[in-house]
Order: structure tokens, then C-alpha cells, then sequence
């Protein structure tokens, strides 16, 4: 019986273990919980990246061309995760996130598709 309680125990703090560190892992991933003024830039799959900032999240698709003894990222076109979120997303988050596009491809330009694309194209 004893032992039977110590196995029990022995899981039971395997399983608290198991919870904190999936908790902790889900908060350092959630774009959200974010410094407000700290853009998140992620790599992915092959031509692909992710930024995420104030709780919006985009992802971007790179497209390369060669350039004198190098490729080089050419072009970037940006799509909204979820467009319907978008609310109250400003034109300073638009340049914010393409602040930290062009630090990492300085030679790019950028393309947003719907719906951000009637923002940059509406007059001020």
C-alpha cells in the first residue's frame, strides 16, 4: 500500500512538473503577451516568416533573386492571420512591422495583401 501511495505521488508531481512547463512554454509563444512596443520576428518553413506585434500576427513569403555574387530577398508580400482581428490596427503598427522587415532584408520591397492594402493605399 505504501508503495502503491509513493507511485501515486510520484506521478502526481510528474504531471505538476509536465503542466508549469507547458504553461510557460504556451505564454513565451503568445504574441499578446508581448512588450507593446516589440515587434516578434519568426523564420519558418523554407520562404516563410512570421512577425507578430501587439497581438496582431502576420506571415510573409520571400522571394529571391540573384544579385552580383549573392541572392538576395528581393520582394516580400504580407498576409494577415486572422483580417478579422484587425481591429484598430493603425498605420504606426503598419510601419513598425515593416521597420523590422526591412532590417533584415534591406533590399526588399513590401506588398500587403486585403485588407491591409487599402490601409497603406488610403490617403492620410
Amino acid at each position: 500500500m505504501k508503495i502503491l501511495f509513493l507511485l501515486l505521488l510520484a506521478g502526481a508531481a510528474i504531471l505538476l512538473f509536465y503542466t508549469v512547463m507547458k504553461a510557460r512554454k504556451n505564454q513565451a509563444n503568445n504574441p499578446s503577451l508581448l512588450d507593446a512596443e516589440e515587434v516578434e520576428y519568426r523564420e519558418q518553413y523554407d520562404h516563410h516568416f512570421s512577425l507578430s506585434y501587439r497581438g496582431y500576427r502576420m506571415i510573409g513569403k520571400k522571394y529571391l533573386q540573384p544579385r552580383e555574387d549573392r541572392f538576395e530577398v528581393t520582394k516580400v508580400v504580407m498576409n494577415a492571420v486572422q483580417p478579422d482581428r484587425l481591429s484598430g490596427f493603425s498605420r504606426n503598427d503598419l510601419y513598425k512591422m515593416e521597420e523590422c522587415i526591412l532590417s533584415h532584408f534591406p533590399y526588399a520591397s513590401i506588398e500587403w495583401k486585403h485588407p491591409i492594402k487599402e490601409l497603406v493605399l488610403t490617403e492620410i
